[in-house]
């Protein structure tokens, strides 16, 4: 589930966020902002790397 809320960001702090949520436990974020103020084709990729991450298919 994606929210609209929290702070835009830089995308390595983001990614390294969902790691260390991953890492402790966790499956999800608030990452609304950061997906949807970008064109499609980039929100996409963006959001595939955060599913990549907690799915452990990215490091």
């Amino acid at each position: 589930m994606i929210f609209s809320g929290g702070a835009k960001s830089e995308d390595k702090n983001v990614f390294d966020e969902a790691r260390a949520i991953r890492d402790g436990g966790g499956f999800g974020s608030i990452i609304g902002r950061n997906s949807f103020q970008r064109p499609k084709a980039e929100a996409v990729k963006f959001l595939h790397t955060i599913m990549g991450i907690y799915s452990g298919e990215v490091q």
